[in-house]
């Protein structure tokens, strides 16, 4: 037998290959409609995985609304001073290069140029669906500016911290965190899910947890945001990243449920 592909094996291969989109199963051949309805989760999960985004959704919000109660109180000064002063007194060598670099990928142009190329690369990869999705997770930075003018905090004085490097605009709640967050946090999601494992997965994984947790240590380090301001975004986004996760799911396994229910 040879080894030599087929003009057969040359068709089938990309559609195996590429990602399937939920616009797309309705048209597709019957062993590809197979593997999309064998796919589907019994509905005993589907039930159960949405009450626990449900409830994790429920928790960010109780946490961002409780932390922004406080500080429109008055009552996280002390505390988000003292956070402050802890974190700015690290004497580690490597401890500010570290904090500056965490911090460089939200600050504009970067996070413009970020976006735009993880768009790109998404789309040339075939995953529109997940292209849209991601851009989503970078719009949790019109939130930030809501809440900002709202809530009306003032960033930290130079004469109570080190102020490394000053911002303009208010301080409640870190934009920086809240993409990360958001932006960082689905990219993660789509990398485990989509992707074989392997480096490049593992690397996403990684580069994006790490960015992810130091993003909030960073910001008070540099003199930007209090801790409080930190914890209400990461409480924010995780909010935001669970229901942009639950529609993702909803969507791609949306079309394979509409196919089972047309077939029966």
């Amino acid at each position: 037998m040879s080894d030599t592909p087929t003009d057969q094996d040359d068709t089938i291969l990309p559609r195996l290959t590429a990602p399937v989109q939920p616009e797309t199963v309705a048209g597709a051949d019957p062993a590809l409609r197979d593997a999309v309805r064998r796919s589907l989760v019994p509905r005993w999960v589907a039930a159960y995985r949405t009450q626990s985004f449900t409830a994790l959704a429920g928790l960010g919000l109780v946490g961002f609304g409780g932390t922004a109660a406080l500080v429109t109180g008055g009552r996280t000064a002390e505390l988000d001073l003292a956070t402050t002063q802890t974190i700015q007194s690290v004497g580690l060598p490597f401890f500010g290069p570290l904090m500056l670099g965490v911090s460089l990928p939200g600050f504009f142009p970067q996070v413009a140029v970020l976006i735009a190329v993880v768009a790109v690369l998404l789309r040339l990869a075939g995953y529109r669906t997940e292209m849209w999705f991601m851009l989503a997770a970078s719009a949790s930075v019109a939130l930030t500016e809501v809440f900002k003018w709202l809530v009306g905090r003032p960033r930290p004085d130079a004469a109570l911290v080190t102020v490394i490097q000053g911002a303009t605009g208010n301080s409640f709640p870190s934009g920086h965190t809240l993409f990360y967050v958001t932006f960082f946090g689905f990219l993660a999601y789509l990398a485990y899910a989509q992707l074989k494992p392997g480096r490049l997965r593992t690397a996403i994984l990684w580069i994006s947890g790490l960015l992810i947790l130091f993003v909030g240590p960073s910001r008070i380090w540099m003199g930007q945001h209090w801790a409080s301001d930190v914890l209400a975004s990461y409480a924010l986004g995780l909010s935001y990243l669970v229901i942009l996760v639950w529609l993702y799911a909803r969507r791609r396994l949306g079309a394979g449920g509409a196919l089972e229910a047309r077939q029966r």
